[in-house]
């Protein structure tokens, strides 16, 4: 007796009950797989913007730097960095180096004595070694780079806005300087950039490093270097732990990994598995419905558990069979609604979800961009459809079971 092929023609008979069960499976297998993509996507796109734009991978600054930083101490910069550069780039794990100056200054609107000041962040790099760090590619806009040893900046395009000047303009930054002075640089704007967190996009402007170290005083040194790894050859963590090693200066240096420097980017492996078992828990609601219709279906069906019963099916046999109608629809519904949700997770993939924007302006420091790319990979596809079928295939066991308790002279009862 093929179990599997009267399965399949009960299912085919009771049309309506196998589309609810597998309608079910395919809402939860969309909205997991979907989850977990939106998931994976801000997890990315937090990564990318903290290591590019604000921790690096790993971080290298003076010890006592993070102690005052809300004091702005400008003067406890990094000496002869170019040595600690050829060590860095010599880590097998290391892919990329930006050793910076982050300045934050006041910019008069309409003229050195304006009493209207906008609140700025500046950051000299190197714009030649910049240019494998950042992706330019995508952000520069408009106009070049800045070139080596010029007063010139490429300008976040909301913050030109804000100090409303375009291509050529000129603004004047007002700063604290290492020597715990204060100076004034005039930068003409050869560039514009749009970065991916808006926030970030209203203070920022980028000019040369060599600039930035004549403006502050700070001769030969920078605030802090920012390396980018390769996790497949090794974990930030462990770089961050082999570089602090053997890393030397003349003052003491921190080297710590993105997630020790910005303590809500820790946060997101918390996030991760809360998000596993809200998924578990929508697989389990979805199963509700497939063990509600194998329970009805138990005692629709009174009369056939009866005759199958009566013509020598065994208590297995009838498991067997009631498994495999519910492990049937499983698969099915499973493999739709992942086929939706990987079709329309590839869509925003590539438009992106830009509905955030707003919600996610004040959480620059997070490194969350306002438009969030869903990605795809095994987790929201393979174990989705694993995952849907052990959740559901656990649920129907009991009921299944249930029916081949029911002995013959039970089930003819209700003829």
């Amino acid at each position: 007796m093929k179990i599997y092929k009267i399965a399949l023609r009960n299912i085919a008979r009771n049309k309506r009950r196998s589309l609810l069960s597998g309608t079910a499976i395919a809402i939860a297998g969309f909205a997991i797989v979907f989850l977990f993509a939106f998931l994976a996507g801000m997890t990315n796109d937090m990564e990318q913007n903290l290591w590019t734009y604000m921790t690096g991978a790993v971080r290298v600054r003076h010890s006592d730097f993070d102690k005052y930083e809300r004091l702005n101490p400008m003067h406890l910069a990094v000496p002869d960095f170019e040595s600690l550069l050829d060590i860095i780039e010599a880590d097998p794990a290391v892919t990329a180096t930006s050793p910076r100056i982050n300045f934050p200054g006041r910019v008069p609107i309409g003229g050195i004595g304006s009493d209207e000041k906008v609140n700025v962040m500046g950051m000299g790099v190197d714009f030649d070694r910049e240019a494998s760090y950042q992706d330019y590619g995508r952000t520069l806009v408009e106009g070049r780079l800045p070139e080596a040893g010029t007063r010139e900046a490429v300008v976040g395009r909301a913050l030109a806005e804000k100090l409303g000047i375009g291509m050529g303009g000129k603004f004047t930054v007002l700063s604290q300087s290492g020597s715990r002075g204060s100076n004034a640089f005039t930068f003409t704007v050869v560039g514009m950039i749009s970065l991916p967190m808006t926030g970030l996009e209203k203070v920022m402007f980028q000019v040369p490093l060599d600039t930035a170290q004549r403006f502050l005083w700070l001769p030969e040194q920078v605030q802090e270097i920012l390396i980018k790894v390769d996790k497949k050859v090794d974990s930030p963590k462990a770089v961050a732990a082999r570089l602090g090693e053997i890393l030397s200066s003349d003052v003491p240096l921190n080297v710590w990994d993105y997630k020790e420097v910005n303590g809500m980017a820790a946060m997101i492996d918390l996030a991760v598995k809360i998000y596993d078992i809200i998924g578990i828990i929508f697989f389990l609601l979805a199963s509700t419905v497939i063990v509600n219709t194998t329970i009805m279906v138990i005692f629709e069906r009174m009369k056939e558990i009866g005759t199958l019963g009566a013509m020598g099916m065994t208590g297995r046999q009838l498991v067997k069979l009631f498994f495999l109608e519910s492990l049937f629809i499983s698969i099915v519904g499973a493999l739709v609604g992942i086929a939706i949700g990987i079709g329309v997770t590839a869509y925003f993939g590539v438009v992106g979800i830009d509905a955030f924007a707003k919600a996610m302006e004040g959480m620059d420091s997070m490194g969350i961009g306002a438009i969030l790319y869903p990605v795809l990979n095994f987790k929201s596809t393979v174990m989705v459809f694993v995952y849907s079928l052990v959740v559901t295939g656990l649920a129907t066991w009991w009921p299944s079971r249930r029916a081949a308790k029911i002995t013959p002279v039970e089930a003819l009862r209700h003829v």
